[in-house]
């Protein structure tokens, strides 16, 4: 699976009561989503990513994706979780060009 959702138009509010999302040792997925507008999840609270080494941004197109009650381990607000993703993204590729082995992708309420 390269994504779980292919399309989508204007400002999306997908799964309006989703509280909590993993996505679990899936090789090959790239983003969960494609699409080229702004996405929000108001009740998401908790994320886990694991296993998946593709996956380097939420959506595809590197759009905004509000989480507005979402936290992470060290209790950070996630405001935007393709952004945070991003980020966990580019601190794993730099521990595994210093020799470091990278954590785990995730976020916590």
């Amino acid at each position: 699976m390269e994504e779980v959702i292919t399309k989508g138009e204007g400002i999306m509010t997908l799964f309006p009561r989703l509280k909590c999302l993993g996505l679990n040792y899936l090789p090959k997925l790239g983003h969960f989503f494609l699409t080229e507008h702004a996405l929000e999840f108001p009740f998401l609270n908790y994320v886990n990513i694991r296993g998946c080494p593709e996956m380097k941004t939420f959506v595809q197109q590197r759009i905004s994706v509000s989480t507005p009650i979402l936290k992470c381990d060290d209790e950070v607000k996630v405001d935007d979780l393709n952004k945070w993703i991003q980020q966990r993204f580019n601190n794993k590729e730099q521990k595994a060009r210093d020799g470091n082995e990278a954590e785990p992708s995730h976020a916590r309420s």
